[in-house]
């Protein structure tokens, strides 16, 4: 089977020949350092830890790039401003950053080896941190007080921001794309960074926007939010996604719940924790987590193998790779029901 079919199977809910494997968006520079020097390349890596999947990154930042501001731009000032155009064919050459490191394009090349190529679009509250950052952080601080203190204007430029999104995404499935994941967090440690009615009014509206695009094409989408969502995972089954992200056990995330919530023809994507797993584990401790993730939800649904995020450079290689090798041995199901 290739790995094509494996995990476009797993994502229609259907039983593969085994659980697919994926290592989630990039890699941080040192452990990609590591892994270029054992590997030659982090394909190298991939190839002999069969990895099924792929991924591409559409820019981030609808306002050209970011450093072409050089002052601090209010929320007024972006509701004046043009978005760059979202149906250019520049824009799948567009590289996100160095960590994210493959454009559209780029990932696209990997259809010629039977692997689906995934590609991430960013969902509306994450965009509008995009759009405040500075030096390198995030600007989650002023979206969310733009969210409270100017609601309307929010509104109007989440509503600007899903087109935009929207109409990128589409521009990736229509050179190829064959997933949309859909990265937008709205979580921390227990809880969410806003209360469950403010998502109802203000990003559940504009994050199906995008995500009615894929459907539309037929693309399973998967979304891709840190820490605790919990309290909205009704609203994610009502989006219509084929998975979710990471279901992140460390901010107090529970696989047996999601899957409750979820139905059990939902993929969850993810199970091996890089904050409380690969920085801490030793290769015996990662493969027994392994198992533990495996008997969770093997046979309790739909399940890609993958980091809950960017591999840190905190983690060891070998821990890494212990994980990788548990994870294949322990993928089989036999012949595909």
């Amino acid at each position: 089977m290739t790995p094509y079919d494996r995990v476009m199977m797993t994502l229609r809910g259907e039983r593969a020949d085994r659980v697919p494997l994926n290592v989630f968006a990039g890699w941080n520079p040192g452990v990609r350092e590591r892994v270029n020097g054992k590997y030659g390349h982090v394909e190298g890596f991939c190839r002999q830890h069969h990895i099924d999947v792929v991924t591409g990154f559409l820019p981030r930042f609808p306002f050209g790039r970011p450093e072409e501001h050089h002052r601090p731009l209010t929320l007024d000032d972006y509701l004046g401003m043009e978005p760059v155009d979202p149906t250019s064919p520049e824009l799948l050459d567009m590289r996100c950053d160095g960590d994210l490191f493959l454009t559209v394009n780029e990932a696209l090349e990997y259809k010629k080896k039977d692997m689906p190529v995934l590609v991430n679009v960013w969902g509306i509250f994450e965009s509008s941190q995009f759009l405040y950052e500075r030096d390198g952080l995030p600007g989650t601080e002023q979206a969310l007080l733009n969210l409270l203190a100017e609601k309307e204007k929010t509104r109007r430029m989440f509503h600007c921001l899903a087109e935009w999104g929207a109409a990128a995404a589409e521009n990736a499935i229509r050179a190829g794309a064959d997933i949309l994941e859909v990265s937008d967090d709205w979580g921390q440690q227990n809880t969410m960074m806003f209360s469950p009615e403010l998502w109802w009014e203000m990003i559940y509206p504009t994050e199906k926007v995008i995500i009615d695009v894929a459907r539309r094409h037929d693309v399973p989408v998967i979304l891709h939010s840190d820490g605790d969502v919990t309290r909205v995972l009704d609203g994610v089954k009502k989006l219509g996604v084929s998975g979710i992200h990471p279901v992140q056990e460390s901010a107090g995330m529970s696989f047996v719940r999601t899957r409750e919530i979820l139905g059990n023809r939902v993929c969850i994507m993810g199970g091996l924790d890089t904050v409380t797993a690969l920085p801490v584990m030793s290769p015996d401790e990662i493969k027994a987590e392994v198992k533990r993730v495996f008997g969770l939800l093997k046979e309790t649904g739909p399940f890609i193998f993958s980091g809950s995020h960017m591999f840190q450079d905190d983690a060891p290689l070998a821990v890494i790779e212990a994980a990788y090798e548990t994870a294949y041995a322990l993928a089989p199901f036999g012949d595909p029901a």
